[in-house]
């Protein structure tokens, strides 16, 4: 966060220093209000930017054996242009190496979903999926498993509509 704003305001004044160096140039004297607005118009530009491109930044650093399953746009009324297309600023990947089948049960496979939002720490949840019954539950940190690192029994289980990006998992 603070290297988006260091970053905005060195934006700024690049700008600014573009402009007044071209009006030096041309041996002209610039108006009170045009170095500001050249200032504010490159730093809502560079603003604008980053929040359209970091997906896509973003995504082109991960290794190749995570996989994104989900995306996320929000809308904002505070920025009225993410009204007409609104920037992914967050997203849910899978990290296919590490997608493991209980050797006991080959229908039930453990995996780590990594959720990553713009300005905010990655969070990573582990999910038991059920691959024959169409369910996912969480293993938590209180979660009791087996031998083989599979939970003895998930007391909550979540029902995969056909949209589930965990269904992913099971192909």
């Amino acid at each position: 966060m603070y290297v988006f704003i260091i970053t905005t305001v060195v934006v700024g004044f690049a700008c600014a220093g573009v402009v007044m160096l071209l009006f030096r140039l041309w041996g002209r004297k610039a108006s009170k209000y045009v170095i500001p607005f050249v200032a504010a118009i490159g730093m809502f530009a560079y603003m604008i930017w980053d929040e359209y491109s970091w997906f896509d930044r973003y995504a082109g650093r991960l290794p190749g054996q995570i996989d994104i399953v989900q995306t996320f746009a929000d809308e904002n009324p505070f920025a009225p242009w993410t009204l007409i297309s609104a920037p992914i600023n967050r997203f849910t990947a899978i990290d296919r190496e590490k997608v493991v089948a209980n050797p006991d049960n080959p229908g039930h496979k453990r995996v780590t979903t990594l959720l990553l939002k713009k300005g905010a720490e990655t969070l990573a949840l582990t999910h038991l999926v059920d691959c024959n019954g169409g369910t996912r539950g969480y293993i938590t940190a209180q979660t009791a498993l087996d031998g083989n690192g599979f939970p003895i029994g998930i007391e909550e289980w979540f029902t995969m509509d056909e949209n589930d990006p965990l269904r992913s998992v099971c192909d």
